[in-house]
């Protein structure tokens, strides 16, 4: 009767835990909210509740309950990936695949009886998503974002070439969107840059746009 218990303990547990970052992450209408990250940590949890049980019937030489448990931290991968969005040369959805693969580690320690150690690390994860969120924005992101309308040759080193010349005035692409012409080999972007947060000086926009100008392949450069 008291190992039925604990294994309820465990699974409330994880599903808590997992419950509790899923709901930053619904708060922020990302792609794995509530359910999906409860329910991770439920799975996880129940298949090192096995292992760790498995090991007790059959013995520590038949069992590793350690072995199922690497499989979930290298299967998760999959989850993860469904969650990352590529939007043009941005990239969405990182933060989301990293609560998962942690939530699925919070489950194991759940699973293992490891209270303390699940605990500790469900409120790092919700301080980093809640706390740090708001500090990267108050401090690293303040600087002010601008767009960009650009037309140019569709050539294979157009995206490289204005990377390299936006980052060598302190700036860097926020969000991409290309709309390429194949009949002409010509492609619009329209970019939002922002100054890189450790670029001690900003500089004049003009001399970007200057810059961006004398690239061989780009005709023409509008600043929004």
């Amino acid at each position: 009767m008291n190992s039925w218990i604990i294994i309820l303990e465990r699974l409330i547990l994880a599903f808590l835990l997992g419950g509790a970052v899923g709901v930053e992450r619904e708060i922020r209408n990302q792609p794995a909210g509530f359910r999906t990250h409860a329910i991770l940590a439920i799975g996880s949890a129940l298949l090192m509740i096995i292992s760790v049980k498995g090991a007790h019937v059959y013995g520590a030489r038949t069992s590793d309950p350690m072995r199922i448990a690497a499989q979930v931290v290298s299967g998760i991968g999959f989850l993860g990936a469904g969650a990352i969005l590529r939007i043009g040369v941005s990239i969405k959805g990182l933060t989301t695949a990293a609560s998962l693969w942690t939530t699925a580690a919070i489950g194991l320690a759940c699973g293992a009886g490891f209270y303390w150690p699940a605990v500790l690390a469900t409120l790092l994860v919700l301080f980093s998503l809640f706390l740090l969120g708001k500090m990267e924005k108050l401090y690293l992101f303040t600087k002010p974002k601008r767009s960009l309308f650009i037309e140019a040759a569709d050539v294979p080193t157009l995206m490289g070439d204005l990377e390299k010349t936006l980052d060598a005035f302190g700036y860097s692409m926020d969000f991409v969107n290309v709309d390429r012409d194949t009949d002409k080999d010509t492609a619009e972007i329209q970019m939002i840059i922002r100054p890189n947060p450790l670029a001690s000086v900003e500089e004049d926009l003009g001399k970007v746009v200057s810059a961006l100008l004398n690239l061989m392949e780009v005709a023409n450069v509008e600043l929004k």
